[in-house]
């Protein structure tokens, strides 16, 4: 019986390698909760895409971190972190906390969390933020009595047609762009695959800009903009653009492109939750 608290060691992509086993038992975790309703990729395909992610979010980012914890030659799980800009404010990123089953309840977790907040308060940073895979409310429960809120919402759809044959139409972009600004949407291009659930290689990400379209409660059967929603997705799976993620405002807000969404498709990936 472990009697001794666990160590914490913070480093860099050197910890890499350290982390695999505990991903891997993420990523089963995410299946078993349900993955939110989406199709996920085979297990061995999952590491290399997550490893590559690591290295190049620890390139990029020269405060992002590597929280090790351990007890003895044990692993017992890790927390990645860092900090970006949001709202105008420094904010830590909590990416990653995975701990191995066997030890949960023991406290880990929380040990993990409270080594990233030390960092961040030392540093004066106030905003924590962490995405949640939709189904796990456990993960929620544990974010919520740390005093995160509810802050967003994706709407993620992944479904390969057709255009799955052939690489996306880059050329085809500063129309989609226009379309979607029509919509009061922004259009970004995220690289892919994603490490979890079935993408494809260039991943399209909308976002809200028209205030209207987050405040609308309702919208009339023969509103104008469902055929321009229709016939923009129809134009991004006819380019290539197979896989697409759409960020709301957390309800009640965006509630009636929140039922266009689910009208065709698409499911609540991962939740925001945010701590000021």
């Amino acid at each position: 019986m472990q009697t001794t608290e666990p160590t914490i060691r913070r480093g860099g992509a050197e910890l890499i390698p350290y982390v695999r086993e505990l991903w891997n038992l993420l990523f089963d975790h995410h299946v078993e909760t349900g993955a939110a309703g989406l199709a996920v990729i085979p297990r061995d395909q999952s590491w290399p895409l997550r490893e590559a992610h690591y290295a190049a979010l620890i390139a990029a980012r020269p405060r992002a971190s590597i929280w090790l914890a351990s007890h003895g030659d044990d692993t017992l799980g890790y927390a990645l972190s860092f900090v970006c800009d949001f709202e105008g404010q420094s904010a830590v990123v909590l990416e990653t906390l995975s701990v191995d089953p066997a030890t949960r309840g023991m406290g880990v977790g929380s040990l993990l969390m409270d080594a990233v907040d030390r960092e961040a308060a030392a540093e004066d940073i106030e905003v924590g933020i962490v995405d949640v895979v939709a189904g796990n409310p456990r993960a929620r429960a544990l974010y919520l009595r740390r005093r995160y809120s509810a802050y967003s919402e994706t709407w993620m759809r992944s479904e390969p047609t057709a255009a799955v044959d052939r690489r996306s139409d880059n050329e085809q972009l500063p129309r989609l762009v226009a379309s979607a600004e029509a919509l009061g949407l922004q259009l970004e291009i995220s690289s892919g695959p994603d490490d979890t659930w079935v993408s494809a290689d260039a991943i399209v990400d909308l976002s809200i800009t028209d205030d209207s379209l987050a405040r609308e409660t309702l919208g009339a059967s023969n509103d104008p903009r469902r055929e321009q929603l229709d016939r923009m997705l129809a134009d991004l799976s006819g380019a290539g653009f197979w896989t697409i993620r759409f960020e709301l405002p957390t309800e009640p807000a965006a509630a009636w492109l929140r039922a266009q969404l689910q009208e065709r498709g698409f499911r609540i990936s991962t939740e925001r939750l945010v701590r000021r």
